[in-house]
């Protein structure tokens, strides 16, 4: 066998061996979308049908123009914490980033790492000194209880750091002399430069912000806040026996994160495999 034929076959192996793997990982997705177009006693029916004899859109319908738990407005929570948060948080994060990898001040690799130690700290540990801060400022029930401590993220900033140290500090050094300052160099030089990070950074956060449980818990009690993981789980509280309209809103819940993976899959591999290459 010639050595090209040995390249082949290690290629078809090599791709029926990861069809296999990923049809393994899709078929919880697969079973989530059966289970969204099937009565409640369908779900669980046994033996398992991938699709029954009377599709049920409706129940689509049914989740998005419910009268108790609207998920359109659920899902408009959800779109504005998201928006905001990953908007304040590429600029605050982009800003760091430049500082901690191009700005030469005392004690910038203390403070770097004094921020990523921030990163062991449980979320849970912060639960209680975020409402209390939250309660003093007046704005528990309110969306900036999600908004505000999303603006922050360590693991944006680092990922942005590792982009801005790969940039030759040449750019930065041609840039002053001829006049510019600092926020002209980030603003006009840095962050065209670093697009494919700005992405992958915006992609990240705003799978960790859309997906966010645990915050939204406490710090939303009022239904009219909602967000969108809160409105599955009343669908398994209130109505524990409609497991498909439960499926019909998790499926639902997952359109903007495949959306947007998939319009920009490229710029975020590139960004990720950058980033993790970079001193």
């Amino acid at each position: 066998m010639t050595q090209k034929k040995k390249k082949n076959t290690a290629r078809i192996v090599l791709t029926c061996i990861m069809f296999l793997l990923s049809s393994v990982f899709l078929l919880p997705l697969l079973w989530m979308i059966s289970s969204s177009l099937k009565t409640p006693g369908q779900v669980f029916e046994s033996p398992f049908r991938w699709v029954t004899d009377q599709v049920r859109f409706g129940n689509y319908v049914s989740v998005w123009a419910n009268e108790d738990m609207p998920f359109w407005a659920m899902f408009l929570n959800s779109l504005k914490i998201s928006l905001l948060s990953v908007g304040g948080q590429l600029l605050i994060a982009s800003m760091a980033a430049y500082a901690f990898s191009k700005i030469v001040f005392p004690g910038r690799d203390l403070i770097f790492m004094m921020m990523l130690m921030t990163m062991m700290i449980p979320v849970q540990a912060l639960i209680i000194p975020r409402f209390m801060i939250f309660d003093t400022l007046k704005i528990y029930d309110t969306h900036w209880c999600i908004i505000l401590p999303n603006l922050y993220s360590t693991t944006t900033i680092f990922l942005l750091r590792q982009f801005y140290k790969s940039l030759p500090d040449e750019i930065m050094e041609a840039a002053i002399i001829d006049g510019a300052g600092h926020p002209v160099i980030w603003w006009q030089i840095m962050l065209p430069l670093t697009r494919n990070g700005l992405i992958s950074g915006a992609i990240l956060a705003f799978i960790s912000t859309w997906n966010e449980y645990l915050n939204p818990l406490v710090f939303l009690p009022s239904l009219q806040n909602y967000t969108v993981p809160l409105g599955i789980r009343w669908y398994l509280t209130d109505t524990a026996t409609e497991y498909n309209l439960m499926m019909c809103a998790a499926s639902s819940a997952i359109i903007p994160i495949v959306i947007l993976y998939v319009s920009a899959q490229n710029y975020f591999e590139d960004g990720v495999a950058t980033a993790s290459v970079k001193g």
